[in-house]
Formats: structure tokens, sequence, C-alpha cells
């Protein structure tokens, strides 16, 4: 009963096994899914062998026999099935002659299973005192078969289950050597290995067959091997080395090898008490078990912490470097450090940070290699408009060389990887306008970058954004300029990066705004992106902090928004990805309130995000009044998931109609009395003025400020109007 229950246990786990396989849709290929529909055949396996077994136990001899011929056939099949796998693998196409082969083999196993005279499998049964029993007519008759007493079932398993994985790993192993990519001939290598690691498990529990003839039920067992052999072939991209390979044999052996070796060898010292007590057996084997995946979990916990044994999988330490990067040291410490972290984690032997001069060409912001500060490589706007237009942020040499979507790019591409010196770059892009390139140099291991690579910088492509845009608008002194070689940035620059947004050029509409810094620069700003000719996107909103730092984070925030727009049309989904921008890739304590607008001039509804805006007014020339309608809102950059703390919002607007937005500095501001300015001057503002234009109505509602205080400003202060006019309105302005 405990083989049959085995059985199903494993079943239940290569069923699950292939679900974790399958939801992995970023890497799945070909390959893949083939893997996945060899792990549920091979599931099937089992469970038709735990029915084979309870046939054998409650049901007439002669339907245990058939189930169990068709389970031992489907057995050589899957055998069959997994030599062409690996015949063809990794790459190469399944062609009509490998079909009439897979069936021939198939064919003569159902012959031998069945057909064969003398009976391939004449009886299966379990007996009294538990013996797994299956009776096979001699293959040679006579003397020479009573001598060799070999089976037509021991034949069968012979050539199905060795003799021809043997003859095929032969093969492919001679075809790898010959090939002369080194990572197809190391995926050829991995998935023979686990060929023949099934092999060494098929021929223990063969050999322990004799003892326990119980075993011959878990023949299937001996197939896993093979599966984590493809599995783990087709996964890997990247050249093993010395390190590489002891680790992982380190790991397999700690994670796997030790806990398994140790169940086997107390099944075997307690299987005795099975027959005398068989709760007692249970009891003890779960217990074990138990025990063991304890002590499991808790030496791989206490291995990964300590970090005894590193792999390659470097996203968390990395990711935590990259974001802990301080802006506000010295270029050559950020720079260095930068450097330190790819030559870490990633391996890369060189790093150089090139940007758009302005004038075509990319020139060096920093090099790792001091030779190339003097250089610059033309940038050829057909090739990155390329790569922009198929979503290739991060572009690596291997990629270049294979992919088709770039062939007519291709060469210009590679000269890219030659004049830099690199085997991978990331493009730092504002929206569709290319800022730079960060470059990478091959792996000091003599490794590619590989898919994980990929998946870890395309995650982490926001705090690239930062570094790069640092790199252009701090660093290189041909955009700013640099003072006694100390950071700054004028404001001036500040200012005309504030100022430039796209401008609602529509007959219905109005916009005015005002942006007053209290200190010369700061993180207040007013941008308008345009989507289509009717679709507008505004934001009007304050960066925590104040002076260089603050405005440093408004540029960068105003451009990733731009790029973030570029790559999502989800109204919601662009601010909850600002939210994990400003979160994970701003400095620590930085945090967003505003207000999100999207205007939609043919309907002439505004659909907005309440993002902690303190006002937002609408004033209805119908009803001749101002109302709040900004409801609650949430500040940016505090949680890790705003999704559901954000709400979509929309207002109907008529001509007539005005929206006004503002930040705390308008509202907050004191007199000498201490008073604040409040909400209801700006509804008053609103009402008065109504038939100004917007801008003058902003300019009305900052200068009745300034009476109402009679000092100097303590903060800075934004004002965003839009104003959808009236029919005279509309022809005053034409």
């Amino acid at each position: 009963m405990v083989f049959l229950v085995l059985n199903v246990i494993i079943s239940i786990s290569l069923i699950a096994f292939s679900f974790t396989i399958d939801t992995e849709k970023k890497s799945q290929t070909n390959n893949t899914a083939m893997i996945v529909n060899s792990t549920l055949f091979l599931a099937a396996l089992f469970g038709l062998m735990a029915i084979t077994l309870a046939l054998c136990f409650y049901a007439p001899q002669q339907l245990a026999l058939s189930i169990g011929k068709l389970t031992y056939l489907i057995m050589g099949w899957f055998s069959v099935n997994c030599c062409i796998f690996l015949y063809l693998f990794p790459n190469k196409e399944k062609k009509r002659v490998h079909y009439i082969i897979q069936w021939t083999l198939n064919v003569i196993a159902l012959f031998l299973i069945f057909f064969v005279k003398g009976g391939g499998i004449s009886n299966i049964s379990i007996t009294y005192d538990n013996t797994f029993q299956i009776a096979s007519g001699l293959i040679f008759k006579g003397s020479v078969g009573r001598a060799l007493m070999i089976t037509i079932f021991d034949f069968y398993v012979y050539l199905y289950l060795f003799a021809l994985p043997i003859f095929i790993s032969l093969m492919v192993l001679v075809r790898g050597e010959h090939t002369d990519a080194i990572i197809p001939r190391q995926k050829i290598n991995i998935a023979t290995m686990g060929v023949f690691a099934s092999i060494i498990v098929l021929t223990f529990i063969k050999a322990s067959s004799v003892y326990q003839p119980m075993l011959r039920s878990l023949f299937m067992v001996g197939f896993i091997p093979e599966i984590l052999g493809f599995l783990a072939a087709e996964r890997n991209n990247e050249i093993w080395d010395k390190k590489l390979a002891v680790n992982a044999g380190i790991k397999f052996t700690f994670t796997y090898l030790i806990p398994s070796a140790v169940i086997a060898l107390f099944f075997m010292l307690s299987w005795p008490i099975y027959s005398h007590n068989k709760v007692l057996f249970y009891s003890l084997f779960i217990f074990q078990c138990c025990v063991i995946f304890a002590l499991w979990f808790i030496t791989n916990q206490f291995i990964d912490k300590k970090g005894l044994v590193r792999d390659s999988r470097y996203a968390q330490a990395f990711s935590e470097e990259i974001s802990a990067i301080n802006f506000q040291q010295d270029s050559s410490e950020i720079t260095s450090k930068l450097f330190g972290i790819f030559n870490k984690y990633v391996d890369s032997s060189s790093l150089k940070v090139v940007v758009d001069s302005g004038d075509g060409y990319f020139e060096y912001a920093y090099s790792s290699v001091p030779e190339d500060e003097k250089k610059t490589i033309e940038i050829h706007s057909e090739l990155f408009d390329k790569l922009m237009n198929v979503k290739k942020r991060v572009v690596f040499k291997d990629f270049a060389m294979k992919d088709s979507s770039v062939a007519p790019v291709r060469q210009d591409l590679l000269n890219i990887f030659k004049l830099t010196d690199s085997d991978a770059f990331i493009m730092i892009s504002e929206g569709h306008r290319l800022i730079g390139l960060i470059t990478l140099g091959k792996k000091s291991s003599g490794n590619i970058y590989n898919d994980y690579d990929l998946k870890v910088f395309n995650s982490l492509y926001s705090n690239f954004f930062v570094i790069g845009y640092y790199m252009k608008n701090i660093l290189n002194e041909s955009v700013v300029g640099t003072v006694n070689k100390e950071i700054k940035m004028s404001a001036q620059i500040i200012t005309s990066i504030q100022e430039n947004m796209d401008r609602i050029k529509n007959e219905k509409y109005d916009v005015g705004y005002r942006m007053v810094p209290a200190r010369n620069i700061g993180g207040e700003f007013v941008d308008i992106i345009r989507l289509t000719d009717t679709r507008y996107i505004y934001i009007i909103g304050s960066l925590s902090g104040k002076g260089i730092a603050a405005s440093m984070n408004m540029v960068i925030m105003k451009s990733i928004i731009r790029t973030f727009l570029a790559e999502t049309t989800d109204f919601k989904l662009l601010i909850q990805k600002v939210n994990t921008f400003i979160k994970d890739s701003l400095p620590k304590g930085v945090f967003f309130s505003g207000l999100f607008g999207l205007m939609d001039l043919t309907t002439d509804t505004m659909y907005y995000i309440n993002c902690g805006a303190p006002v937002l007014f609408l004033y209805t020339r119908a009803y001749n009044n101002v109302i709040e309608i900004q409801g609650d809102g949430y500040i940016l950059g505090f949680a890790d998931d705003i999704s559901n703390l954000i709400k979509v919002k929309k207002v109907k607007l008529a001509p007539g109609d005005m929206v006004f937005a503002c930040t705390d500095g308008l509202i907050e501001t004191k007199s000498l009395r201490g008073e604040k300015f409040g909400k209801s001057r700006i509804q008053n503002e609103m009402m008065d003025n109504s038939s100004f234009p917007a801008d003058k109505i902003a300019q009305f509602a900052y200068e009745s400020l300034g009476q109402f205080t009679s000092t100097q400003l303590e903060d800075d202060i934004t004002i965003f109007m839009l104003k959808y006019l009236s029919t005279e309105e509309k022809e005053v302005k034409q």
C-alpha cells in the first residue's frame, strides 16, 4: 500500500511542478512547453501505476494485467519521446523522419508488450507477502534462454530505458563537441547529464528490486532527473565557470542530495517495522520527513543569509546597493560606486556613460577606462528609433547578433558595441528622446549577458534613468557647467526645464499657471503633456525638499513621467509606476503631493487622480458657484502598492466652467497676524475674476496672496488654471 501512496504523491507533485514551469511566462519557449507536456506525461504514468497497484489489490487479475501492460507500454513511449527531444535539443526542428522513427519505436514497444509470442508481460500481481511480480517469457529458448534468464520484459527495459537513451546521448554529445557556440554546447552537456543521472537511478532501482520487488513500481522515478536536466539545460543561458559549477554542486548537495539520502536510508532501516506495525511505521516515517524538511529549511536559510554559496542570482543585493547611491556625494565617489556595484554583482569589466551632446554625437560623461574620455560617437537616429519602437531599452550583443527585429540596423548596432568596447548597453530615454547610454564591458569571467541580467536591468530601469539623467545634467560640463569643480545647477536651467511643457492648442480651452519658488529654485512644478490632438495630461504638484536637491528630483520626475507614458496607456497604472519610481529610485524621504489630470477635449471630460493635492476647485457657470472636488488623496512615495488607495474620478465641463488647482503654499501661507490665506479667498478670486483669461486669474490669485501676507514667501507657490471658454470668450480669443 505504501508504494501505491508514493506513486499518487509523486503524480500530484509532478502536476504541481508542471504548473510552476508553465506560469513562468517570460521564459516560455517551445522547448519549455515540451518539458511541461513531458512532466504531465510522467505524472500520468505514476497515476497509471497507482491504478495498477490498486487493481492488483482489489480487482480481477486480468484487469490489473491490462492496465499494467498499458502503463509499461507508455513508459517505453515516454522514454522514446525524451530521446527524440534530446536529439533535437536545443533548437533543431522536428522533421517527418523524426516522427517516423518515433512511431516505429512506439510500434515495436507495443509489439513487445502485447503481441510477442510467449507474452511480453503475461501476469502482474502482488502476493500475500507484498511481493510485486511481473511474469514474462524468456527472450531466448532452450539452454541459452535458461542460461541467460533474460525475459522479454527485461529486454524491453534494457532497450528502452538504457540502450536507446545512452545511444542518443552519445550521438548528441558528439554533435555538441562540433558546435562552435558555447551556450548551446553547454545546454547539450547539461541535458545529457540529466539522462545519465536517470540511468544511474534506474540502475539502482533495478538492482534494488532484487531485494525489494515492489521497487519495480517506482521505475518511473528514474525519469525525474532526466526532466530536471532538460529544464536546467533549457533555462541555462550563462557560461558555467568553476566557481559557478562548484557552488551549484554544493547547493544541490545540501538542497536535494543529502535530504533525499537521509530519507531513503531511514526508509530502508525502518522498513522491517512495516510487517509488524504499519501505524508505527507510517508515524515514524512522517515524523522523520518533517524533521528533515525543517532542518533542510533552516540550513538553506542560514546558507543564503550568510552568503556561503553565492550564485548568480544577485537581483536583491544589486537593487539595494543601486538604490542606496547618495547623489549628494562627490561625483568621483558616485561613479566609482556605480562601477563597483556592476563589477561586484554583474561581473562587468568596465562601465561607461555617454550622453547626447546636442550636435549629433555621444560624448563621454564617465568611463572606467580613462583614455575614452575625449572620444565621441556618432548618434544613429534610425538605430535608436528602431530599438525604441521594439521597446528594447536594454540591449545585449548576443541579441544584436541574432534577433531578426533589428536586422535592418544590425551593423550600426554592432558598431556601437565595437566603439564602446562593450557587450551590453542601457538606453536612457525621456519618452522617445534619447538622453544617453550606460555601456557595460565584457564580463570578467568570459560569460555573456543573459536573460537573468536582462530581467534585472529592466526591473531597475528607473534607477538607471536617474543615474543617466544625473550624468547628463550634472557631470556633463557642456550642458550645465561647473564652478570650481563643485556640482551646481543654475536657476535659469531649472526654470527652463520647469516651463518646458506642451501647450493645449484648442479654441475651446484656455490654460494659465504660476510657479514662484520661495528661494530661486524648488521642487514644485506644472507640466502639460500632449497625448493626441484631443487628449492631454497635466500634473501639478510638489516634491518634498528645498533648493537644488528638490529641483533635481523635479527634473527627473518630469522626464520619467514622459518615459512611462511611452510604454503605458493606462491612466491609473501611470500613477502606480510614478509611485514606485519615487519610492525606489529617488532619495529616501522624498514624496510627491499633487494632482494628475487627463483632459479629453472631444467629450469635454476631465479625469483626475488626487495624490495629496490640498485644493481642486470647480467653478460652474450655470450655478455661479465654486465647489471643492478633490476628495481624499494619497501622497506618492510612501506605500509600496497604491493600486487600492487611488481612484480615478471624472467631471464633465461646460462652457464657462473653470478648474483651479494649487499646492499647499498658497492656502497655508500666513499673514503677519498668523491668519492663513485659506480656501475661501481662492473661491472669491475665482468668482470675482471669472471673466478674465486663465493666466490672469492665476496671476490675480498670486497677487492677492502678496497683498495678504506682506512678507517674503516661506514656501513655494504653484497655481494651475484651466478654463472652458464660453462662446463670447472664444470669439474674443479668436
